[in-house]
């Protein structure tokens, strides 16, 4: 015979079931609106984890496009709770399955901005230690197609 048995009425009778954080609550509430549709299905606050918020995205992909935007994330979720966001750890995690995007893929308005010769100069020189050729030429691109953004 099994000593498991059901805690509902435990549960009950304490009392105590476990209540949602108050920031994850509020976090879940304005999510959507503050990352927009396509990233809410991708992705949703789950709990506190120190001072920090943790956030499950749907895989890998998801956590590394999240956490590159982290900055720009944490002000959007902050200017919709009205208070400044926590930082914010995404991590691959159990979120309700993606719903299909309907019509073509979402597309930027704008394509990123060309690097100026500024930009270039200034990646080749950034980029310059490193022995590797081809691990250089990528990082040169990179780095000017991040100034390049930046300015």
């Amino acid at each position: 015979m099994s000593d498991l048995r059901p805690i509902a009425d435990d549960v009950r009778r304490l009392g105590r079931v476990p209540g949602v954080d108050p920031l994850v609550e509020a976090a879940r509430r304005v999510w959507r609106g503050a990352v927009g549709e396509q990233v809410a299905r991708y992705s949703l606050p789950v709990r506190r984890s120190g001072t920090g918020l943790v956030v499950h995205c749907a895989d890998a992909g998801w956590v590394s496009e999240l956490t590159l935007l982290s900055r720009q994330v944490q002000v959007a979720l902050g200017e919709a709770l009205g208070e400044p966001s926590p930082p914010l750890r995404f991590v691959v995690g159990n979120i309700d399955a993606p719903e299909p995007v309907d019509g073509p893929p979402v597309v930027s308005a704008a394509p990123p901005p060309e690097p100026s010769a500024d930009d270039r100069r200034n990646a080749r020189e950034l980029a310059a230690g490193i022995a590797d050729p081809a691990l250089r030429a990528a990082a040169e691109r990179a780095i000017a197609a991040s100034l390049a953004r930046r300015s």
